[in-house]
């Protein structure tokens, strides 16, 4: 600690002459000598020292622990006091004044250097520990959450700015041996806050907050244990934020989700009873024309039959068969749209359709399809059972055209007031990377088909062993 300077305030001369001979001896720099309180207060701060020698008793209206307090209070500056007495007196007007130490006269050069260099280690560090709780501070105040901390018993020591306009509690009146329970009051007898002094561990939740004059509101809080060096907990600090309009959002948030839902809920039904209406139409009323031209052809061909031309019979005939040929091929036709629109299947049951539609898609695509249901007849209310058929349907579709598959197969199942749809293959698996894919239309219309009707559909897959997709709905 040596050059550093050093303010000598002592109004005997002699002894004054002393100091600033002892003080060059151990390396220290004198900034100056004055005899009074007053005068010291002009001298460091015209100076800046690092330390003040000073008299306990000095001439004029401030003496030193007077001077020294204002020192400390002003400029920041140590005080080590020379004095002629160490009785109690003494020692206790030191502490008043939050000195660094005190010499007592007479003294050797080596006790003087020892207090010096202490009071200065010691004011250096206590100025660092100033510098973190100042910027400590700053932040705790600049944050945009209410910040509550306590002592070891519980009691408030501090606020933030947030934390007082949110509680209601200014902060002087919050320090005043105030417990927390009493500045942070929930609305709720049943909802308690988990003391991490009693738990000794962070805890965190959404609670009501009721504020000094009686305003509630919901909270979201984390109060964490404030633990030394030893792991012995001294306090707790208490970080909360008010979320009535995160609340008010989340709820349009699901309004808003709700409404969609049921607007593709409903959408959903008038397709199903568009695509039904259509495919009535089209087997009934298209089926039946193409029925009754087939039968006029018929007819025309038995007439060309009977025609004594050879020149003219023939070429009509062929062209007649190439009419039925046509004809009947249109048949296959309108029952394939048909089926695709609705399958007629469906009336008989879920079972049957799924199995249908799983030996229509082995058929199409080469790829092994078989469906395991309960062998006890059950009944499905029609809207379920157009939601499973649809998902198998979209889920067999994804097979072909990423899973490789060379093998699939779908297990239907019911239990505990729930049917449940397996969906199974063999290929590569899907990925979670391919499933949060915002092109995912596929996975994300099963999803939302379950979804409707209060049920779930989940999609996992193993690399090289495949993908399952599950679905379950509540039977209704």
């Amino acid at each position: 600690m040596a050059n550093e300077k050093i303010l000598i305030v002592e109004d005997d001369e002699g002894v004054a002459g002393i100091v600033r001979l002892q003080l060059q001896r151990c390396g220290y720099q004198v900034a100056g000598h004055v005899t009074s309180g007053e005068e010291a207060l002009v001298e460091a701060q015209r100076t800046q020292p690092a330390l003040v020698l000073m008299d306990i008793t000095l001439a004029g209206q401030l003496d030193g622990v007077q001077t020294a307090i204002r020192l400390r209070e002003q400029l920041e500056l140590p005080v080590v006091f020379l004095t002629g007495l160490s009785d109690d007196q003494t020692l206790q007007r030191s502490q008043e004044a939050k000195a660094f130490g005190y010499v007592v006269k007479p003294f050797r050069q080596e006790d003087l250097k020892t207090s010096i260099d202490v009071a200065l280690n010691r004011n250096q560090v206590e100025s660092r520990l100033r510098r973190i709780e100042h910027s400590f501070t700053a932040a705790i105040r600049s944050i945009g959450d209410g910040v509550i901390m306590t002592d070891e018993q519980a009691r408030v020591t501090f606020l933030n700015p947030v934390a007082e306009a949110l509680t209601e509690w200014s902060l002087e009146a919050a320090t005043a041996n105030k417990a927390l329970t009493e500045i942070f009051t929930l609305a709720t007898n049943e909802a308690r806050l988990a003391s991490p002094l009693e738990a000794g561990r962070t805890t965190a939740g959404q609670v009501e907050l009721k504020a000094r004059q009686g305003r509630t509101f919901p909270i979201e809080f984390i109060a964490t244990p404030i633990r030394n060096d030893a792991g012995t907990v001294t306090g707790q600090v208490v970080v909360f934020r008010d979320i009535t309009e995160r609340r008010r959002v989340e709820g349009e948030l699901t309004r808003s989700r709700e409404q969609l839902r049921s607007l593709a809920a409903h959408m959903e039904t008038l397709r199903e009873e568009e695509r039904t209406r259509i495919a009535r139409e089209v087997h009934d009323e298209l089926g039946q024309m193409i029925t009754g031209l087939r039968m006029d052809v018929s007819w025309i061909e038995k007439r060309l039959n009977a025609l004594p031309d050879e020149t003219w019979r023939q070429p009509l005939l062929k062209k007649s068969h190439s009419m039925c040929e046509l004809l009947d091929q249109l048949v296959k036709t309108v029952r394939k749209i048909a089926s695709e629109l609705r399958p007629g299947v469906l009336d008989l049951g879920l079972a049957a359709a799924l199995e249908w539609q799983a030996r229509d898609w082995q058929d199409r695509t080469g790829i092994q399809c078989d469906v395991v249901a309960p062998s006890t007849p059950f009944e499905l209310p029609q809207e379920l059972g157009t939601t499973l058929f649809r998902i198998f349907q979209e889920a067999l579709t994804n097979a072909a055209r990423h899973a490789k598959a060379s093998r699939v197969q779908g297990r239907l199942t019911l239990a505990d007031g729930w049917v449940t749809l397996q969906i199974h293959d063999n290929g590569v698996g899907i990925t979670l990377e391919q499933q949060q894919q915002t092109k995912s239309f596929g996975l994300l219309g099963m999803k939302e088909r379950a979804a409707i009707l209060g049920g779930s559909c989940t999609a996992h897959g193993v690399p090289g062993q495949g993908t399952t997709v599950e679905v379950k709905l509540p039977l209704l």
